[in-house]
């Protein structure tokens, strides 16, 4: 149990009457309540990954892809095991995997480089692109992230232009093609679509950091919004897969809960003192996790439906990359590799497995997958 988190559960505002029983579940697993005792949370560590730093992660159905500075760039890494399946190479700043088939990703490269692959083969890929070939503004890649049907990728670089890139022909078969494309005049950071599909909520930074809402097919201005989402920059960007909440995280330390459908702020979360540069939800979208990338160290978790504060963990270096599995409660993420103590210095210095589980890059935490 997180004594931060305790401290918070009980300084925290009563529970809506529709989520007691979530709470009390919420409280069983992660040990909240001094009344369920340490709770059934379990850590655990990615054995045998190789230390670097880590861009980007995702669940590639019961495995960690991870895209890390160093060579080989992509690595499929087997949790259970502690083995690392297969690598591309590259240097690669976003991943994700197809939300309808984990076995498919994408990844864009700051060269401008954009490849869809299978991560079943190190060679097999449905595209391999250079994007600059198309335009010599499409480099310096900084994110991605895929629609709900997986027919289209949208795409951000450090110029702050947004991309769409669509996948699929009418029919449904494989293809790439340019979509629409917005310059934002304005610092661009994460990207999320709603789980409907219709809007791409995009971060942008400044004071006060916004919102942007665009029609995902079009990016058309004169269909869009914005809402002022944090006194300072908006960083953060996440969906709850049930479709009530999107998440934006920003430099004013906050966490803020959004109804897409009204664009209305619902709740704020205050647990940081840094900015919180990765956020995300669990399947159920019940659980929002996040770290402040290299601020805080500590993993905080919090009730998306209950407003309440179940894990505030300390961690040797901070979290800078987080993902949920895409169907159970295990999260995974990764600590700064720049911000790691010297292994001399982990308490445990007789070696082991406990020296192992302190010096390790990548995390994970279970909980019960009835929460």
């Amino acid at each position: 149990m997180a004594s931060g988190a305790l401290t918070g559960h009980l300084l925290d505002p009563l529970i809506d009457p529709m989520f007691a029983d979530l709470d009390g579940k919420m409280d069983r697993a992660f040990g909240t309540s001094s009344l369920h005792g340490e709770g059934d949370a379990t850590r655990d560590y990615v054995a045998g990954f190789r230390k670097s730093s880590v861009y980007a992660m995702d669940w590639a159905g019961d495995k960690l892809l991870v895209a890390t500075k160093d060579s080989p760039g992509i690595r499929l890494q087997d949790v259970e095991r502690g083995d690392e399946e297969r690598t591309w190479q590259g240097e690669w700043m976003s991943i994700r995997c197809d939300p309808n088939n984990p076995h498919i990703a994408a990844a864009v490269s700051w060269s401008g480089k954009f490849k869809l692959f299978d991560t079943r083969s190190a060679s097999q890929s449905v595209f391999d692109v250079d994007l600059k070939k198309t335009s010599n503004t499409m480099k310096e890649f900084l994110f991605l992230c895929w629609s709900p049907d997986s027919k289209h990728i949208a795409l951000n670089n450090r110029q702050d232009q947004v991309y769409l890139l669509n996948l699929r022909t009418a029919k449904g078969d494989n293809c790439l093609r340019l979509g629409a494309s917005r310059n934002m005049n304005v610092e661009v950071n994460q990207m999320v679509y709603t789980p409907q599909g219709d809007t791409l909520w995009v971060a942008t930074g400044g004071t006060p950091g916004k919102i942007h809402v665009f029609p995902s097919q079009s990016l058309a201005s004169e269909q869009s919004a914005q809402v002022v989402a944090h006194q300072h920059a908006t960083i953060a960007m996440a969906a709850d897969p049930a479709g009530k909440y999107v998440a934006s995280g920003g430099g004013d330390c906050m966490v803020t809960l959004w109804d897409p459908k009204h664009l209305v702020c619902v709740r704020t979360f205050g647990y940081a003192v840094q900015a919180i540069t990765n956020l995300d939800f669990n399947c159920r979208g019940t659980l929002l996790a996040w770290g402040t990338g290299t601020g805080e160290k500590n993993l905080t978790i919090v009730g998306a439906d209950t407003g309440m504060l179940y894990w505030q963990d300390a961690t040797p270096a901070p979290v800078q990359q987080l993902r949920w599995h895409p169907k159970r409660n295990i999260l995974a993420y990764s600590l700064s590799a720049s911000q790691m103590p010297d292994e001399r210095d982990f308490r445990y210095s007789r070696g082991g497995q406990d020296r192992e589980r302190q010096s390790a890059i990548i995390h994970t935490l279970k909980i019960p997958d009835s929460v």
